[in-house]
Parts: structure tokens; sequence; C-alpha cells
């Protein structure tokens, strides 16, 4: 097919095919084949004389009529004799610049106290500027009384529900099971 109509080119459809003046002119002329890609599993690809829009779709148009292979189905196509148009360079995109680098500011390190010890000071040496923080430590609030009165009612629970433990052990699954209840509702 390629010795007869030429070497084709891929063509990308982005507009709809119907506005596409180039591409309608590529199929009134019976110059485009449309390539089925298998997109699972290991089927061959498979072209179709004409156009034939759909998913995973590739459109070859060659440079000369395909109008004695109408008909055909092609079989075993051979990507790497396919050719591409070459973009004008007024119409390529300019190429990417690297990104700026923005210097890294580290963090000014706390002055060291005189109360450290060596060890300290040779630990915080090892480590980066950057992961020199410093430490608050904060006091603990003293509890209030709700808590004392929440720790109260918690070790009364624990006990009855110990004493629903001890009776179930004795094999009265029955007043085990009322004791836990009344624990539950009450």
């Amino acid at each position: 097919m390629v010795q007869k109509a030429g070497t084709p080119e891929t063509y990308l459809v982005l507009v709809e095919p119907s506005k596409d003046r180039t591409l309608q002119a590529a199929i009134n002329a019976h110059r485009v084949m449309t390539v089925q890609r298998a997109a699972v599993g290991n089927k061959t690809d498979r072209g179709e004389i004409g156009f034939n829009p759909g998913v995973s779709r590739q459109f070859l148009v060659f440079p000369k009529s395909l109008r004695s292979f109408a008909g055909c189905t092609v079989v075993g196509i051979k990507y790497d004799l396919l050719g591409s148009a070459e973009v004008p360079e007024r119409d390529r995109a300019p190429a990417p610049k690297p990104p700026k680098k923005k210097p890294v500011k580290a963090p000014a390190a706390a002055p060291a106290k005189p109360e450290r010890t060596r060890e300290k000071k040779a630990n915080l040496e090892k480590t980066p500027k950057a992961m020199k923080l410093r430490v608050v430590p904060f006091k603990a609030a003293p509890p209030r009384r709700d808590e004392e009165d929440d720790e109260s009612e918690v070790a009364a629970l624990k006990n009855q529900v110990r004493h629903a433990m001890a009776v179930l052990e004795d094999g009265k699954a029955v007043a085990a099971f009322n004791l836990l209840k009344r624990i539950v509702d009450g």
C-alpha cells in the first residue's frame, strides 16, 4: 500500500471532523485510512480504508488516493514507515525555561546558653542549621475537680463490672447479664 499510495502521515484531529477543512479534503480525495488501536490485550491493530470516527482510532493521510484498496482491511501495520509533517518554526511552542530557584533562608540559630553541657552542644552542632529549633516545655495543668469526680465514677464502674464477672464465673449467666444491664442503663 505504501508503494502505491506513498508514505502516510498521522493526522491529529483537534476540532470536529466536519469543520476540519484539511481532513475533509483528504476524505473526499480517498486518502484517509482509519487505524483501530487495540486498547486491551495483544490484538493487532487493523486499518480500514476511509474515515471511520470512534474511540481508540488513529487516522493516516496518504499522499495518493486509496480508492483501489476500498473495502480492504489492513493488518500488520508497520508504524516505522509512517511520516510526520514538519511543524513550521513559527507554529512551534517555545522551549521550556528552567524554573527560577529561590534562595532558601535558614532560620537564625538560637544563641547557646551557658548551662548546656558539652554533650548537648556537640549534638546541636551535628544537626543542620535548618533543624535547630527551640523547645519550650509547658507545665502540666493541675487536675480539675471534675476529673477527680470522673476518676471515682470510673473506679465504681470497674468494681461493678468485676462483680458481674465474678457472678458469671460462678455459672450464673442470667444474674451477670442483669447486673451488666443495670450498669449500662443506670
